[in-house]
């Protein structure tokens, strides 16, 4: 059996919704139900039943379940084992951020880490992007990114806390909300939203820009764009208002667009996350280093030195 296959078997066993397991893998409900139906034609028997009222595990799919979770692990930590004696502290280190303030201090970590360890080398290599800030990692093309949090997803690990910053709203200038000083998360129900594009359920971007007031009117989102530009652009065109973190806000300061604070908005928190899968001693060590050297506060109004 293939690693997918497995993978997939293993997590619908948790599951037990098609539509959950293909969410926990980043993959589509066809396909999961296509690796399990490959499953149970190598078996022989079906594994799962299905009926109106959802899925259930039958007695072969229970005891295979039994057998191949432990073994399956055994694997993946020798695996792991094998990938750390090979690599220790030294080698390279790929490192990704969302966010120029997260990508300043990134290099700054990795700056320090080289330091202190001669046969390691850290290279940033790419910036992630707001529609998708995990697909470098599922595609291994980074071995670390420093996104902002939550991150709630399947075979990812959530590090140390780099950087705590605060939500802004994002304005066209003039408009009635830059003369009261600040916004709140009412006055999205009042306004054309502008949110990041990506999967319509993504809890990542209703994190930000949720789908109710607190008050429990719905929040339309309006426009969904593929990169933070594409919504300054927007904003900046009156075409609507949009949530976004302190840090974009800072190196996107133009004529047109205001930045005002969100009275009761949440604290965002930015943190080291990679893959448990390709986890490394060189990745624990450069996770204790930003660790010990604890997160940075970013102000708003941005201070002359940030």
């Amino acid at each position: 059996m293939e690693r997918q296959e497995i993978e997939t078997f293993l997590v619908l066993c948790e599951e037990l919704h098609f539509g959950r397991t293909a969410k926990r893998l980043r993959i589509s409900p066809a396909r999961v139900t296509q690796l399990i139906q490959k499953v149970e034609r190598r078996i022989g028997a079906a594994l799962f039943e299905r009926n109106t009222r959802g899925v259930a595990l039958t007695d072969l799919g229970r005891r295979f379940q039994r057998d191949l979770a432990p073994a399956h692990e055994a694997v993946e930590d020798v695996v792991q084992r094998a990938i750390q004696a090979a690599k220790g502290t030294s080698g390279e280190l790929r490192l990704g951020f969302l966010g120029t303030a997260n990508g300043r201090h990134l290099a700054e970590l990795a700056r320090k880490f080289e330091t202190n360890h001669p046969g390691a080398t850290l290279r940033i290599v790419l910036e992630a992007e707001v529609g998708d800030h995990l697909r470098a990692l599922r595609e291994d093309r980074v071995d670390v990114l420093v996104v902002p949090l939550p991150v709630i997803e399947h075979g990812m690990v959530v590090g140390p806390v780099v950087l705590r910053e605060r939500l802004l709203m994002a304005v066209p200038e003039g408009h009635p909300i830059t003369q009261r000083g600040h916004a709140t998360y009412e006055d999205l129900a009042d306004n054309p939203v502008v949110v990041a594009a990506g999967d319509p359920d993504d809890y990542w971007i209703d994190y930000f820009t949720p789908r109710q007031t607190p008050s429990g009117r719905p929040i339309e989102h309006t426009h969904r764009v593929e990169t933070l530009q594409a919504g300054v652009v927007l904003v900046m065109a009156d075409k609507g208002i949009g949530p976004i973190l302190a840090q974009f806000a800072q190196y996107n300061q133009h004529p047109g667009i205001a930045y005002v604070p969100i009275e009761n908005g949440p604290s965002v928190k930015s943190a080291l996350v990679w893959s448990a899968a390709r986890e490394t001693e060189l990745i624990r060590d450069f996770a204790r280093l930003a660790e010990a050297h604890g997160p940075v506060i970013l102000d708003w109004p941005p201070t002359a030195d940030a």
